[in-house]
């Protein structure tokens, strides 16, 4: 699948890895806890105005893996190039600098506004230190960006008077205010009802220029569907498929979990076995130390019977299953009559662990 639009990679992740080192106890005191792998060897690519969604689960190492790319968290290993940079070399006191064209939406928009400034304050203050523009520049830029978000009115307003919908409108219009190549947006939507959602999506797609590139995080499946060019499923550090918009499809092939996430979208409430099932896996996944980690969880491989088949002895990596569309699942492989790459169980550090496919 082609994923670069334009003249040009603006993104191109390889192998993307984080451990985050076990902590001591309270006072420091007592044994190290165990490290805590989330990514293992995550590639994405990216071109210039390209909407590329990624979804999984809470705690699947969505957010962690966003942050990794533009080292808001360094990442353990693998590499990470930005228009042609070797991010991973820019020294950390230049970090802030280069970030001016590549930004982050959080999750949390209520921890990213000053209590004590004005809407209008906010945007000044952004482009004053973040692009040097103060003055009539500013006051030109502020107004139009606030006109784009429907903000006129709110100009004057506090944080504290503002709604949650606003208070996202805001902290959108922030980042976009200076004109990024690169947004990596963490649930951008998130706790907001659907019309609000809708009209702060809409907001987001309108206000970026043509350039402009959103790695947009959620498990929202509604939501990731309806702005982006393709897909990716992440579970467990992991990238399980890629999909392009037209094969978005409940009624074709998907990986088992993908499946399971499509179940969850159309039910407004998980049955007790669904609850069940999501309380269980992290501590059923983390049991599983080779193979393909969903396993345990797939329907499809305990139906089969087969404790001893490729899904008990090597991991699954992404594999062509139909034109824009790749899995990492064994069985989907084999009923396809597609050759599996394969990763063997191995007893080695996770800083050994080969990348996945690139996702391209």
């Amino acid at each position: 699948m082609s994923d670069v639009r334009g003249d040009s990679l603006l993104l191109e992740a390889q192998g993307v890895r984080k451990v985050f080192a076990g902590e001591r106890s309270f006072l420091g005191l007592g044994p190290r806890a165990e490290v805590s792998p989330v990514l293992h060897g995550v590639d994405l690519s990216m071109g210039h105005g390209e909407v590329t969604g990624l979804i999984g689960e809470s705690g699947s190492g969505k957010t962690t893996f966003g942050k990794c790319l533009l080292r808001i968290v360094e990442p353990s290993g693998g590499s990470i190039r930005l228009e042609g940079e070797d991010w991973l070399r820019v020294p950390k006191d230049q970090l802030q600098q280069r970030r001016t064209r590549f930004q982050m939406i959080y999750q949390n928009p209520y921890a990213c506004l000053n209590p004590g400034l004005t809407v209008e304050s906010h945007l000044k203050e952004t482009l004053k230190v973040i692009c040097g523009i103060t003055g009539s520049e500013a006051d030109d830029r502020v107004a139009v960006e606030l006109g784009r978000f429907g903000m006129e009115d709110k100009r004057g307003a506090y944080p504290g008077e503002l709604s949650g919908g606003e208070k996202r409108r805001v902290s959108v219009a922030r980042t976009l205010l200076t004109e990024p190549v690169l947004v990596v947006a963490d649930e951008p939507t998130s706790g907001l009802d659907a019309s609000v959602k809708a009209d702060v999506l809409d907001a987001m797609m309108y206000a970026r220029s043509e350039r402009t590139a959103y790695l947009f995080i959620s498990h929202d499946l509604d939501v990731i569907r309806f702005v982006s060019d393709r897909i990716l499923v992440m579970y467990r550090g992991r990238i399980v498929e890629v999909m392009e918009k037209e094969r978005i499809d409940p009624d074709v092939d998907h990986h088992p979990y993908t499946v399971r996430l499509f179940e969850a979208a159309r039910s407004e409430v998980p049955t007790e076995e669904e609850s069940k099932a999501l309380a269980d896996s992290a501590s059923v996944v983390g049991a599983l130390e080779g193979g393909c980690p969903y396993r345990s969880l797939c329907q499809i491989w305990q139906s089969r019977g087969r404790p001893d088949d490729a899904c008990v002895r090597e991991r699954p990596e992404l594999i062509t299953l139909a034109p824009h569309q790749k899995v990492a699942c064994h069985v989907l492989a084999e009923e396809a009559g597609v050759a599996s790459p394969q990763t063997p169980v191995s007893s080695g550090s996770l800083e050994a662990e080969p990348s996945q496919e690139s996702v391209t």
